[in-house]
């Protein structure tokens, strides 16, 4: 029997392991493992794996697949203690929402003949709690995969198998390029958001404009709430593409200040320019109907990104599939 171990678990290792425990995948185990009672028992309750296993080397031994879902500043250590125990062949993957130190941690910890793909769903729903998981949180969603030049065929085609599995969407990523947009799109958020509660709750008149903070403060606020040591952890590993981000949020700020100060007409547009780019993605119309669409994981994807060579070896990836080895076809045979 093969086994899928999920290291964590967060609200979205939680939903893997409900997606593929839906799948009634033939002949395979999901395990989930973590340190945190509370974890072990809402993943228990609500059946998102076939067992828990509070120690970490027994969740791992004997796993195929091993899906890392923990904070950043506790990666390196999880791939530190599992690295000397996994079998020969093993693949591992994260869900990181930034790939540069991950990827780096694994090529020192992991064993020479066990593989690393970078992974990392991208939902526009997320779970607040893992009692709140939610299979369906990846149907028809993008899940970056990030490969490395050297990793071998098998570790790719065994992470698409994964993201098909569960109902996402593979899309191929350089792992620089996806921590210079997850700059833009995660880290930057999270800066926005503890510069605005310590700018307001850091005033001298809060203890009266208190009363007026509601739903729009926790909303807004609501990452200053993550782990201080995991935000600075964040920003420590990935400070390039960070700072540039930020620059360009304080010039964009700067132009409000300016129009709202002088009563500048241009103000409404910028309003509306903000209004139209946010109503375009909520609809999923970023590319108009008329324009060239987005390139497919399997085709221009690659060639934008890697270059003919890469694209060509996808190809192959793809065109295999259906060999009875692949784990793609394993993983939707499975029911």
């Amino acid at each position: 029997m093969e086994r899928i171990t999920i290291i964590g678990v967060s609200p979205v290792g939680a939903s893997i392991g409900l997606a593929l425990m839906a799948r009634n995948l033939r002949n395979t185990e999901v395990v989930i493992t973590s340190k945190d009672r509370g974890v072990m028992s809402a993943v228990s309750k609500m059946n998102a794996a076939h067992a828990t296993e509070r120690g970490l080397r027994a969740a791992v031994e004997g796993a195929q697949l091993i899906i890392l879902d923990v904070p950043l500043t506790e990666m390196r250590e999880i791939m530190e203690g599992i690295g000397p125990t996994l079998e020969p062949d093993t693949v591992v993957t994260d869900t990181a929402n930034i790939k540069g130190p991950v990827m780096k941690w694994a090529s020192e910890f992991l064993r020479p003949d066990a593989s690393f793909v970078g992974g990392h769903p991208l939902l526009k729903n997320v779970p607040g709690s893992v009692e709140e998981a939610d299979a369906s949180i990846f149907k028809d969603a993008k899940y970056s995969i990030t490969p490395t030049d050297d990793v071998d065929d098998h570790a790719i085609r065994t992470v698409i198998g994964l993201v098909e599995a569960i109902g996402a969407q593979p899309l191929f990523l350089d792992p620089v390029e996806h921590d210079s947009y997850a700059a833009a799109m995660y880290h930057l958020p999270m800066i926005m958001s503890s510069a605005f509660v310590t700018t307001t709750a850091g005033s001298d008149g809060w203890r009266e404009m208190h009363r007026l903070a509601d739903a729009q403060f926790d909303s807004f606020g609501s990452h200053a709430t993550n782990d201080p040591l995991d935000n600075e952890a964040v920003c420590i590993s990935n400070p390039g593409a960070i700072v540039h981000w930020v620059d360009q949020l304080i010039l964009e700020l700067y132009n409000y200040r300016n129009e709202i100060k002088e009563s500048d007409e241009a103000l409404v547009d910028r309003f509306a320019r903000a209004f139209e780019y946010k109503a375009k993605w909520e609809a999923d119309a970023v590319i108009p109907n008329n324009s060239p669409m987005l390139p497919t994981a399997g085709e221009s994807m690659m060639t934008a990104m890697f270059g003919s060579k890469l694209t060509e070896r996808l190809r192959s990836l793809r065109a295999s599939e259906d060999d009875p080895d692949n784990k793609i076809s394993q993983l939707r045979r499975k029911k």
